[in-house]
């Protein structure tokens, strides 16, 4: 049975840095997401504590019909390659503009791909949504994660992915599901910041890893 996880809205969130006067996304390092936020008690609000009212703007963004190219993911301008196994399901979120099923491995269940876009300005920052979905998870003796963090090139230039993995506890949900994991990268763009992110069974996701990283370095902009 697949479980189309009714909270992963929440941590489609996402955040959007500033842009290089040359209009140019700005370059991005892995000591960049890593380091610690300079002010804890920041005011900079996120998407994931806006109400989905105050998001119905941006419906006209959703994929509210299946794509008439199954080979590819489209969000806004752009375009990602599809992996051939994943089939598209109506997005459960305001926030989400596209979602895919990443298909079970074994006995475990499906997980759920997601394509998030967001203007400039849009958001905190993308370290604060790194510790908050760092705090979705812990590891089997209930201690804190260490997210793992890579730097990859994407249409040109930088950008980042970041994975975690344990007992997902969700965000403030009262159930956990043990031996997940959550794959998050974020491109950034002139337009604005685009999130790809996948989570489910930590197996299911480890069999798809490479089609998500494969899928995201094949981002262009469409003609």
């Amino acid at each position: 049975m697949t479980r189309l996880y009714s909270i992963l809205p929440l941590l489609l969130a996402s955040t959007a840095c500033e842009q290089s006067p040359s209009n140019k996304p700005a370059p991005i390092s892995a000591a960049e997401v890593t380091t610690p936020i300079s002010d804890p008690n920041s005011s900079s609000t996120s998407l994931l504590d806006v109400d989905q009212k105050s998001m119905s703007d941006k419906i006209d963004g959703f994929t509210q019909t299946p794509p008439v190219d199954n080979s590819i993911i489209t969000i806004q301008e752009y375009a990602i390659d599809k992996p051939a196994t994943w089939f598209w399901v109506p997005p459960k979120s305001l926030i989400v503009s596209a979602n895919y099923v990443v298909p079970s491995v074994g006995k475990n269940e499906s997980a759920l791909f997601s394509a998030t876009f967001f203007n400039e300005g849009e958001g905190g920052h993308f370290t604060e949504n790194i510790k908050r979905w760092k705090s979705m998870f812990r590891n089997n003796e209930g201690a804190p994660i260490k997210p793992e963090i890579v730097v990859i090139e994407v249409n040109g230039h930088d950008a980042v992915v970041a994975e975690f993995h344990g007992e997902y506890m969700g965000a403030g949900a009262a159930w956990h599901l043990k031996d997940h994991a959550l794959l998050v990268a974020e491109v950034r763009e002139p337009t604005g910041n685009f999130y790809f992110k996948v989570i489910g069974p930590r197996e299911t996701l480890n069999a798809h890893k490479e089609a998500f990283l494969q899928a995201v370095k094949s981002m262009r902009k469409l003609n």
